[in-house]
């Protein structure tokens, strides 16, 4: 710890020896080692607890990284969902009999097409609004309390400043 050698150390008993006295060093020796060991527990404490405040910053850390990239995550599956749902339905209107790509609206048929549109505009518009619900869920951070939170305070005083 410190750069002292046995002589240095000998010249300091020596002048301690001049200075208190032979009845009354054995005593200051002694109260001088107890303050010595306080100072050396504190300081390790202290040491100890820094050590352990900055490993739990780091698992929170981790713990919050891992909570988004399994938001990320099922964001991505419910998307994929959606798509399969998407181009299953698409297939389904493909193959289907009264689909003809080039038939014109003067045609006989026009009420069956007319039909056939309908549903593929429905089935859009669901569509649609499953990507924009995947969308919410992608771009409003509801996992994250601080977020929630502080959207909760807005409603709150969005509510009062209607009121």
């Amino acid at each position: 710890m410190f750069n002292i050698h046995s002589t240095e150390i000998l010249l300091i008993l020596i002048v301690a020896l001049i200075v208190i006295g032979p009845e009354r060093l054995p005593a200051a020796v002694k109260t001088a080692g107890l303050w010595i060991g306080r100072f050396r527990r504190s300081f390790y404490k202290v040491k100890a607890e820094i050590e352990r405040e900055l490993n739990t910053d780091e698992i929170r850390r981790q713990l919050h990284n891992e909570s988004v990239l399994a938001q990320i995550d099922e964001a991505k599956a419910k998307v994929e969902s959606v798509a399969k749902d998407t181009e299953t339905s698409v297939n389904k209107l493909v193959n289907t009999d009264n689909f003809d790509p080039g038939a014109s609206k003067a045609t006989d048929q026009q009420s069956a097409d007319d039909a056939a549109d309908k549903s593929i505009q429905e089935e859009l518009k669901e569509v649609s609004d499953q990507v924009e619900d995947v969308a919410k869920e992608i771009y409003e951070p509801a996992g994250n309390p601080k977020v929630a939170e502080d959207n909760s305070v807005k409603e709150v005083k969005q509510d009062d400043a209607v009121s």
